[in-house]
């Protein structure tokens, strides 16, 4: 039981042992008693100095009242007179012995004494005693005086004992009231604060917080803690904000990392899955196309499979170049580009485009245009087709044109005009942006949203911005301008004719041809047999170390990825190997990036090139390879029609309509004019024939020259 009462004593103790307020309490005690002790030890210094010093005087008075008294009684050796004096002394206060002796030189000198001398705290004090004979004073004795302290030590400790209980009550009385009203003011509030941040979650949203009091004047500390703690919360929240958000950030940052690596290497292998059979198809057409049995029909047709496809290519690589926009790789080769030859090509690929949907298509290009722009060659083309291929997209009827004209800065202005559906104000916004489409859902299955993303990307990267004016049910018109050619052309020069290899003179050569994919073996293997090579084909670079160091090839042509042993490695191989070491080896392939590039070389190759394989790139690696002499035949461009005699009995009505439709460009109906005057009379057949040609070549200039030069003709006298 006491056990028990001890232990929960000593808890409570405990408990309150780290407390504020008994630490207070304790504090104000100790003070107080440190206090208190010195106080009181001043004042029993003063008493006892003030007791001293009254006992002193005391024993004074006692020699200044009984010394004439005793000098007489003395005198006349009155022991009993002497006795009584004595005895009166003893009544007086502290006073506890006296004593008178004679003194001189007598054997026996009188002593009367009163009272009992103390071994205790006394004071004494020793008078002479004197008497006057005949005029003289004689000392007879002395009287000795003896003064206890007793009684002044008791009223020193009463009054000690008094101040000591009356302080210390005092003192406890003060403490109490003073930690009541720290508690009230302090200690509460601080309990309150202490449970307000035992509760605190920097993660939830900071809540305010306000002590539980009438509100002060003027804000004092405790306001001033609860106001800096909810600073400190404010600041903490939003850091946990920020870095939650910075850790979302960097997760969104990995996870799209992640997402463009994926997207890269799918466009990657997309890519070179859409080489391989594009490499059989512009193969086939290089081919074909350098064979003269073929008509000009035939050619021509063969020209423009050879387009198309290599069309397809621009596409294939465009879906590239937006990978590389969004990682920040897009590099561009400024150079002067020819516009004739640019705006020709594009002039065939829109036309039939536009032929198909039944869509007047306007190609026309101002006289004082320069011949030339500083642009990208393939870019700039991937923009014009892009943005006539949306237009003509998006027009049903009407007409569609690419005007090129000279701006007042002296640049070149491309503009796409169309009377299609047109654009809404606030679809205007986001029409560059990638994967965004206008139109119903059936428009929009026609294409994916990244033409316009990937055009305004390549103008911006070529220093200039695309703009566009819409309004629905009222067409639209893109256009920008680019800096013109730094050297341009002047006049018009014969297009040389086009020589064709057909052999090489010298030995036989052997090619060994390695491949996993059997069509782009047998394109080369086609191509170079035409030239007299003779060529070894293998599937795998196993097979192609055996064929190598059986046969012994002059040139080794050969891809990169293939199964098993791929084409680096057996580059590597095939230069460690004693006779081989120096033979030339070409690599194509359908994965063109710079990296693979560096990785070939780096492994020994001679040369890369790309897939589809560009038969004039190839044809020159393997002649200064193999430092081979061409034999070759000239292939003249087909002769331009002689230009027929303008009829002058043509209507004059006619003529001014054929140049309106030759000022607006509309190829069609100058088609349509033509049937309808060949009609009129035989004899205007010739000519009518020579501007059907014309028109369906989109030589707009060509003919407005033409009739302007009929009409100064005829208004000449």
């Amino acid at each position: 039981m006491v056990l028990n009462t001890f232990s929960a004593l000593w808890s409570s103790l405990s408990r309150f042992r780290h407390s504020v307020v008994l630490r207070l309490l304790a504090t104000v005690l100790l003070f107080s008693c440190v206090v208190t002790l010195l106080l009181t030890a001043l004042q029993l210094y003063g008493d006892y100095e003030r007791g001293i010093a009254l006992i002193e005087n005391r024993l004074a008075d006692i020699d200044r009242s009984y010394r004439d008294s005793l000098s007489e009684g003395l005198w006349r050796l009155d022991r009993q007179q002497l006795q009584l004096e004595l005895d009166g002394m003893l009544r007086l206060a502290d006073v506890r012995a006296a004593e008178v002796r004679e003194t001189g030189s007598i054997a026996s000198p009188l002593v009367v004494s009163a009272g009992k001398r103390m071994n205790d705290a006394v004071i004494s004090r020793e008078f002479p005693i004197s008497y006057r004979v005949h005029g003289t004073q004689r000392v007879l004795g002395t009287l000795y005086v003896e003064a206890t302290l007793s009684d002044l030590y008791r009223a020193l400790a009463q009054t000690a004992l008094l101040i000591l209980v009356s302080q210390a009550a005092n003192t406890f009385l003060v403490a109490l009231f003073i930690i009541y009203i720290f508690s009230r003011l302090v200690t509460r509030h601080l309990a309150a604060i202490a449970r307000l941040v035992g509760r605190y979650d920097f993660r939830e949203s900071p809540r305010p917080f306000a002590l539980q009091r009438r509100e002060p004047r003027q804000a004092d500390e405790l306001d001033r803690v609860v106001a800096a703690f909810h600073a400190m919360e404010v600041r903490l929240h939003v850091a946990y904000l920020g870095e939650r958000s910075a850790a979302r950030q960097r997760e969104a940052l990995r996870s799209a990392e992640a997402a463009n690596r994926a997207k890269g290497e799918f466009l990657a292998n997309m890519s070179h899955e859409l080489r391989t059979p594009l490499n059989g198809i512009l193969g086939y057409a290089q081919i074909l196309q350098r064979d003269s049995a073929l008509s000009e029909r035939q050619r021509a047709g063969v020209s423009i499979i050879q387009r198309s496809g290599e069309h397809l290519l621009t596409l294939i690589d465009d879906t590239l170049d937006f990978a590389r926009i969004e990682a920040g790789k897009l590099r561009l080769e400024i150079a002067d580009v020819a516009l004739p030859d640019l705006v020709e090509v594009i002039r065939e690929i829109i036309g039939v485009k536009a032929e198909e949907k039944q869509v007047e298509f306007i190609c026309a290009v101002a006289p004082d245009v320069p011949d030339g722009v500083r642009a990208d060659t393939r870019r700039l083309r991937q923009v014009l087709l892009n943005l006539l291929a949306n237009a003509v997209k998006f027009t049903d009827r009407g007409r569609v044109g690419l005007h090129v004209t000279r701006a007042a800065t002296g640049a070149v202005r491309f503009e796409v005009r169309d009377t299609g559906i047109g654009i809404s104000p606030d679809q205007l916004a986001t029409v560059f942006e990638p994967f965004e489409q206008v139109g119903n859902p059936e428009r929009r299955a026609e294409g994916t949203g990244l033409g316009l993303a990937i055009s305004r990307e390549f103008v911006r990267a070529m220093g200039s911005e695309i703009h566009v004016e819409s309004g629905v049910g009222r067409g639209s018109t893109f256009w920008f301008e680019l800096a013109p050619a730094m050297t341009v052309r002047s006049g018009t020069s014969r297009e040389p004719p086009e020589r064709v290899a057909t052999g090489y003179e010298g030995p036989r050569r052997k090619v060994l041809i390695i491949d996993d994919v059997a069509v782009n073996r047998t394109v080369i293997a086609e191509l170079l047999s035409r030239l007299g090579f003779e060529t070894i084909e293998a599937a795998s670079g196993r097979e192609a170390m055996a064929k190598a160091q059986r046969e012994r090839p002059a040139l080794i042509v050969t891809d990169i990825v293939m199964p098993g042993m791929d084409g680096l490695e057996t580059t590597r191989r095939l230069r460690r190997t004693p006779g081989l070491a120096d033979v030339p080896i070409i690599v194509v392939t359908a994965s063109p990036s710079e990296g693979d590039e560096k990785k070939s070389l780096a492994a020994g190759v001679s040369a890369f090139l790309p897939k589809p394989v560009d038969f004039g790139r190839l044809l020159a690696q393997i002649g200064t390879l193999l430092k081979l002499e061409w034999t070759c035949s000239v292939r003249a461009h087909s002769p331009q029609p002689l230009v027929p005699e303008m009829p002058s009995a043509i209507p004059a009505a006619e003529m001014d309509e054929l140049h309106r439709l030759a000022r607006i460009g509309n190829m069609r109906d100058i088609i349509a004019w033509a049937d309808r005057v060949s009609l009129i009379d035989p004899q205007y057949e010739p000519f009518t024939t020579y501007m059907c040609g014309l028109a369906k070549g989109y030589q707009s200039k060509a003919i407005l020259l033409l009739v302007e030069h009929h009409l100064e003709a005829r208004l000449a006298p």
